[in-house]
């Protein structure tokens, strides 16, 4: 059996009390598949989400990585809020070679990551473009595909439709990571780590499109997964 270890997000109930909860529509893909368990990566440490929206939460790495050595790959999803487990995530991910997706928010904080002049979570822009913010389930632009890279590979298109539903952008320079795809009005929307099997960011959601392209990515997903296991 396969473990994929999703990071929960925070979200706030009626009576403004913190529910981590888990992106369904990644969850049921990925527990469609006979041989893949999906968990849930919750915080390890006792304090409330709201009050470290900076990326000050310390993490006990004890604890997290006893979690993620279970796993045998990760997504890191969209939300609202991001912080140090999110980061620590990834950097485990691309060490140790385990299959990594890293959606929207979880891409932008992949891309801050590497930025060349940075603070660690205070590196993307506000966008002000509604093209960017539409219907999950609908087309909002087209995406530039860059040869010779794992996402071209995946896709074998140099140009796709692709949905769009994030507030903020990446706009600044990176260390290390490739940009793999640009919207047609110039946005940085897919990112990968060289050398390494599978380590995506996408600027969009696969998960809620389901078109031909996007199974293509959820595919090669679930087939590193397996690979890296088998081997």
């Amino acid at each position: 059996m396969h473990v994929v270890g999703i990071v929960g997000r925070v979200y706030y109930n009626k009576d403004n009390q913190e529910i981590i909860q888990t992106h369904d529509a990644i969850r049921r893909y990925i527990d469609s598949k006979n041989d893949i368990v999906a968990i849930t990566i919750l915080p390890t440490e006792d304090f409330h989400y709201h009050e470290i929206q900076d990326g000050s939460d310390e993490l006990n790495y004890e604890k997290i990585n006893y979690i993620l050595d279970k796993c045998d790959a990760f997504i890191v999803p969209g939300g609202t809020y991001a912080y140090n487990l999110d980061q620590y995530v990834i950097e485990y991910a691309i060490k140790n070679d385990k299959p990594l997706l890293a959606i929207c928010l979880g891409f932008q904080m992949m891309c801050s990551l590497f930025a060349k002049t940075r603070t660690r979570f205070d590196m993307t822009v506000h966008n002000s473009t509604d093209r960017h913010h539409e219907k999950s389930d609908k087309y909002a632009h087209s995406v530039v595909i860059k040869e010779d890279t794992l996402l071209s590979e995946i896709i074998g298109k140099d140009e796709i439709e692709v949905n769009s539903v994030h507030n903020d952008i990446v706009d600044f320079e990176m260390n290390e990571l490739i940009i793999n795809a640009i919207s047609d009005d110039g946005i940085i929307e897919g990112v990968e780590y060289p050398n390494k099997k599978f380590i995506l960011g996408l600027q969009w959601h696969p998960e809620y499109l389901r078109d031909d392209n996007s199974e293509k990515i959820l595919t090669r997903f679930v087939e590193e997964i397996r690979n890296r296991k088998e081997g």
